[in-house]
């Protein structure tokens, strides 16, 4: 008798160890902010505020808000950008981005594999070229010549970006 109720405290802790588990798993799926459009987590230093289809929208970066524009050949009107130094808020107006620089929050990898398995350069991501976003443009030109990268103001990337 007593094996049989150690054997069932034991089989009860470990169901409860699994059910803990599991439900810690989920929390930390759920918890995360993720791109209203390539499903990506959003860094905290370049996430990017729009409306899209009369909603406010999260992005993870300011090229995959400009992207999802092009794509869905939707108005996105991108309201809210975040400093890629302070993790701040800023405004589009009066921001300046470093486009194409080597730093991508967004980019896991530069390659992927083909049916094959061998590594094919990859062609499109929509996260790139990287856009980073600075609230003074001295700050953007600093990293622009760390980083590399060509600086310009939010306005002027944007108006470009479609064309």
């Amino acid at each position: 008798m007593r094996g049989k109720v150690f054997w069932l405290g034991a089989l009860a802790a470990v169901v409860i160890a699994m059910a803990l588990g599991y439900a810690g798993w989920r929390l930390r799926l759920s918890s995360g902010e993720t791109c209203y459009a390539c499903n990506r987590l959003v860094h905290s230093h370049s996430k990017t505020v729009a409306l899209a289809n009369g909603r406010s929208r999260l992005f993870c970066c300011p090229a995959c808000a400009l992207s999802q524009r092009e794509q869905a050949g939707k108005a996105i009107n991108i309201t809210r950008l975040t400093a890629f130094l302070t993790g701040e808020p800023l405004s589009p107006d009066h921001a300046y981005l470093v486009e194409g620089s080597d730093v991508n929050t967004c980019a896991t990898k530069r390659t992927m594999l083909e049916t094959d398995k061998q590594h094919a350069e990859l062609q499109y991501d929509r996260c790139s070229p990287s856009m980073l976003a600075f609230a003074r443009r001295d700050e953007a030109a600093q990293f622009a010549r760390e980083h590399g990268g060509r600086v310009a103001s939010f306005r002027e990337i944007a108006a470009g970006f479609s064309q």
